[in-house]
């Protein structure tokens, strides 16, 4: 018989390839349903891999636009406020990105103007590389963009929020 602790590491691994199929698609999904002998009566299509009651949006860099601004963006496209949490440039440096791969607490990741280099972020070139060169293993990522590239201002963040899998998933 097993331990609680094996136990516990076996339901882990399990948890994460789970989520890791999950993350990169039906077709995947399908493949660990069966390798596993399960079988699910009928399945709605979604974007999310995590509770959408709970799930939040993370936005990460410089957010160069007041924060009343962002709450009426938000609002504008039905998606609460109070569901958005922010890393700024600063903090972004000492942030463990790690931290994220394999989360259901955030639907997506929403990048501004940011470092290079970061915790967590292995031989990585940059912040960006190791989230994109690894999008199965975390939430869904989305440039802020405008003409000059990298940017969180009132056009490109919420061009980025109509993106996001929460928007999505909200508006299905």
């Amino acid at each position: 018989m097993l331990s609680y602790i094996e136990l516990e590491e076996i339901i882990d691994k399990f948890r994460e390839e789970l989520t890791l199929a999950n993350r990169s698609g039906e077709e995947e999904l399908n493949d660990f349903l069966s390798k596993h002998n399960i079988s699910l009566k009928s399945r709605k299509p979604s974007f999310s891999y995590c509770d959408l009651k709970v799930a939040q949006i993370l936005v990460v860099g410089q957010l160069n636009i007041k924060i009343k601004d962002v709450n009426g963006i938000c609002k504008s496209i039905g998606i609460n406020p109070d569901r958005l949490v922010y890393i700024s440039y600063d903090d972004a440096t000492n942030f463990r990105f790690d931290s994220l791969r394999f989360s259901n607490r955030y639907s997506d990741i929403i990048l501004g103007a940011l470092p290079h280099k970061g915790c967590g972020i292995g031989e990585n070139s940059s912040i960006i590389t190791y989230l994109e060169n690894n999008a199965s293993e975390f939430p869904n990522v989305i440039r802020a963009c405008d003409s000059n590239g990298l940017n969180l201002n009132k056009t490109s963040l919420k061009n980025a929020l109509l993106k996001t899998r929460l928007y999505l998933e909200i508006n299905n």
